[in-house]
């Protein structure tokens, strides 16, 4: 193919050329390596804090998704740092910084300080010092040794909170409950009170959660609990706050309370009364009371000579319309109504503003 090649040189140089050309066309070119991306799982976004008399128990939700959106299925467990320092030489803008770490197994046995629930993990601190702040930061990992970013740092201005208040008391008025209590007497080991910036009050309806009446702290030792439903048993209780360091250590609750709201005054007024004309009379319709146990309304009537209304109807209407069939063609009247409390006391309650109508059939 070549001819006769006599030149040694010049044969190894082809061979070489050969080579390199077969191993080209061969392999190809090929594009460098790809590093399969590490899936890392979502940090703890709400590390929060509790008093419970003498302990503080910190607590967190589980995480359920890496950062990417994807399942997070290999949870292994968390580490919790926890760092201490003087309140009084506590530097809030210094770096954080933790002398303690503690590696939390979701399987762990059970232990008198840690509950690990399907949602949540909490750990209960009862033996921390007065006068001291107290740094808490947690971080998840997983099976594959892949830590998420660490959670915001929670600080804690520890110290001895109150006595929870006494006499809780809940009292019926015209438009709710009037509840009351007594402020705290002492710190919890017994020394003056001191802090005292207010109250927060809970309220459950029957044996439902408990919820805080007002987010801000109250002020007083009363607060007028009004908009309740009528006939519905409420259960309160309070706990008293003190501030120390821009922390709110929360007292436990006072004793519980449990009353069954029953309006002593009068029902309210109806707001919104609404009259039309028609074949057979004036039908007058209004809008149920919300939260309010009646026993019925009375409809009330006049014309533009009379000051004085009277009663549509002797009897008791159940319904909220009703049907006035003793009109007169042209003529213009006034109605209103009020509602009848429910029984024994049957209190009735202040008519509602008038409304005209010219009965036109």
């Amino acid at each position: 193919m070549f001819g006769i090649i006599r030149n040694r040189k010049t044969v190894l140089v082809l061979l070489f050329l050969i080579i390199l050309i077969g191993t080209l066309m061969a392999c190809g070119k090929k594009a460098n390596p790809v590093v399969p991306a590490k899936v890392i799982p979502k940090g703890v976004d709400n590390l929060s804090a509790q008093v419970k008399g003498k302990s503080l128990v910190v607590s967190w939700p589980i995480p359920t998704q890496n950062t990417d959106g994807s399942p997070l299925t290999d949870l292994s467990g968390f580490k919790f740092l926890k760092g201490q320092w003087a309140t009084k030489d506590f530097c809030p803008t210094c770096p954080d910084q933790f002398q303690e770490t503690r590696l939390i197994d979701l399987k762990s046995p059970v232990m008198p300080d840690l509950k690990i629930e399907t949602d949540r993990v909490e750990l209960d601190f009862t033996t921390l010092q007065p006068g001291q702040t107290y740094s808490f930061q947690v971080t998840a990992l997983t099976k594959r040794e892949v830590s998420s970013s660490p959670s915001k740092t929670l600080r804690i201005a520890w110290d001895l909170p109150l006595m929870p208040p006494a006499k809780l008391e809940a009292k019926p008025q015209e438009k709710g409950l009037a509840i009351s209590w007594e402020p705290p007497q002492a710190l919890v080991d017994g020394s003056l009170p001191q802090g005292l910036i207010g109250y927060s009050l809970f309220r459950r309806l029957g044996k439902g959660p408990w919820i805080k009446v007002k987010p801000d702290p109250i002020k007083e030792i009363t607060y007028s609990d009004e908009g309740l439903q009528e006939g519905a048993s409420y259960t309160y209780q309070v706990k008293a706050l003190r501030e120390v360091q821009g922390t709110l250590l929360e007292s436990e609750g006072s004793g519980e309370k449990e009353v069954v709201f029953t309006r002593v005054g009068p029902p309210p007024v109806i707001e919104e009364l609404l009259a039309v004309a028609g074949p057979r009379g004036i039908e007058l319709r209004w809008q149920r009371l919300e939260n309010v146990i009646i026993s019925g309304y009375y409809i009330y009537k006049r014309t533009a000579n009379e000051k004085t209304p009277n009663r549509a109807s002797q009897e008791m209407v159940r319904d909220t319309t009703f049907q006035d069939g003793q009109v007169v063609p042209g003529r213009l009247y006034f109605y209103s109504v009020s509602v009848v409390g429910a029984p024994p006391a049957l209190k009735e309650g202040p008519r509602s503003k008038e409304i005209q109508i010219t009965f036109n059939p």
